[in-house]
């Protein structure tokens, strides 16, 4: 293997690892996520610890991008939507894991901390549909224009990123912590899957 090749392939085994331990991190974070306005300490902890591991996820995806052929439009405006969706994840995380923490020690208004309980949601929303468009853009590409296992991560691509938009849309599930759990894991697995399909990259 040419030495430009072997380095190409250490990136794709260090994604992967990174994306499959940052998954499984931040099913494990969401696990402690703290339910009303007791623990503060933890809520920065958690919410702090999700944002970092948001940004490990999308240097994942990025990775997998160039791997697809980011230059391709399909694969660009897949990332270009996770890069959105990302934003309102850190945007949503900033509210609730710290600018909520500081009014309520503040004692601040209740209208302002109904503001942020409303500015979360709405980012948090954003943060979902995004993600639906990435995941379904690239599943949609993996199915047209891979093989084999590729085309079973297309498909997974479409159901994890298409299943909890459409079932926010239609109020089943919301963004309140039990919603997002279910959310953030089933985004969480595809994220695990296209890790694996990098170290398999690797190996081929």
């Amino acid at each position: 293997m040419s030495e430009p090749l072997a380095k190409d392939a250490e990136d794709d085994r260090l994604a992967g690892v990174l994306m499959i331990a940052a998954a499984l991190m931040s099913i494990l974070a969401m696990a402690h996520h703290p339910v009303g306005a007791s623990q503060l300490w933890l809520a920065r902890l958690v919410h702090g610890a999700l944002m970092a591991l948001m940004l490990c996820l999308f240097a994942g995806f990025a990775r997998f991008a160039v791997r697809r052929g980011v230059s391709r439009l399909p694969v660009l405006l897949a990332l270009t939507a996770y890069g959105a969706g990302m934003i309102g994840n850190l945007l949503a995380a900033t509210v609730s894991g710290f600018v909520a923490p500081a009014l309520l020690e503040a004692e601040a208004p209740r209208e302002l901390l109904s503001l942020c309980w409303k500015l979360n949601q709405a980012f948090a929303y954003e943060a979902v549909y995004a993600c639906a468009a990435a995941f379904s853009l690239w599943g949609v590409d993996l199915l047209v224009r891979a093989r084999g296992a590729d085309r079973l991560l297309g498909a997974a691509g479409l159901v994890s990123g298409l299943a909890p938009a459409s079932l926010l849309a239609a109020g089943v599930l919301t963004m309140h912590v039990e919603g997002a759990f279910a959310v953030y894991a089933a985004h969480a697995a595809f994220s695990i899957m296209v890790g694996c399909s990098l170290l398999a990259a690797r190996r081929s």
